[in-house]
């Protein structure tokens, strides 16, 4: 791995693979715009991520290498990660086949709103609507748009996001950008365990525990969270042979088969590798 006044080059393949970070469910502001070339976009910031079979060049902007290299998680050993994870259960397949996630380090107001929109909705639309977002409030950058703040997101109403089409989910995105404009500290829930900083999330308007485990394992880069949806009900069912709709006993098996010190990387493996 090396690095450049405004890129990073990522010689050893086997810990990135952009398409596996990307796919994997942890970002939705992103495209594609050639055969293994995408753009970015976090907060104020976009880079372009551009990977063949030798290596993987991401550009970024002057002065934004410190942050893009902490977006991408280079400083975290994926190999002892697998390796430590390997013996548990599914997981030998599932990171053989996700064996280039990396767990991105993003802005959690950002993932706060993202996820409320993306609760019961699909991909396509999930990014529509926060590309329409950001079209509408977020600071012009020339030829694209930031993330918008608290504030902007606070001084419209629930109608201004329904005209997005974030529909019954317009309601949320106004009260929550209200409260958090208002003073809720979303830095605070970086020192609550999961537990705690689940139910902490949980008291926004729009984010149910789900929604609170995703956010606080790909904002807050928490491990003792197990985001349970379709996918890992299956999951449960493969590792236990039992059949239940009920998530919170989902999470909690899964967090004592998996651990608490590494359940989030676990969760994201055997997500997209059961997704395909």
């Amino acid at each position: 791995m090396s690095d450049k006044t405004n890129s990073i080059i990522i010689t050893d393949l086997k810990d990135f693979d952009i398409r596996h970070i990307l796919d994997c469910g942890q970002i939705f502001r992103y495209y594609a715009i050639d055969e293994g070339k995408y753009v970015v976009h976090t907060r104020d910031k976009r880079c372009i991520v551009q990977q063949s079979a030798n290596e993987a060049i991401i550009t970024f902007g002057e002065g934004e290498k410190e942050y893009f290299w902490k977006f991408f998680d280079l400083d975290n050993d994926y190999s002892a990660i697998k390796n430590a994870l390997k013996n548990k259960p599914l997981l030998s397949q599932a990171i053989d086949y996700g064996h280039g996630i990396r767990i991105l380090n993003q802005d959690k107001w950002e993932t706060l709103i993202s996820f409320i929109i993306s609760a019961n909705n699909h991909i396509p639309r999930i990014k529509g609507i926060i590309h329409r977002l950001c079209d509408a409030l977020g600071e012009d950058k020339g030829d694209y748009h930031a993330f918008p703040t608290p504030q902007a997101m606070a001084s419209v109403d629930e109608e201004f996001y329904a005209k997005l089409g974030a529909g019954y989910r317009a309601k949320y995105l106004a009260c929550t950008a209200r409260k958090v404009a208002d003073g809720f500290d979303l830095e605070s829930i970086s020192a609550l365990d999961g537990i705690q900083a689940n139910k902490k999330l949980c008291t926004l308007m729009g984010v149910g525990s789900k929604v609170a485990d995703c956010i606080l394992l790909f904002a807050y880069h928490k491990q003792d969270v197990f985001p349970v949806d379709t996918w890992i009900k299956k999951v449960y069912t493969d590792i236990t042979g039992k059949v239940s709709d009920d998530a919170k006993t989902i999470r909690k098996e899964l967090l004592d088969i998996y651990g608490d010190d590494m359940a989030g990387y676990a969760q994201q493996y055997l997500f997209f590798n059961k997704r395909g």
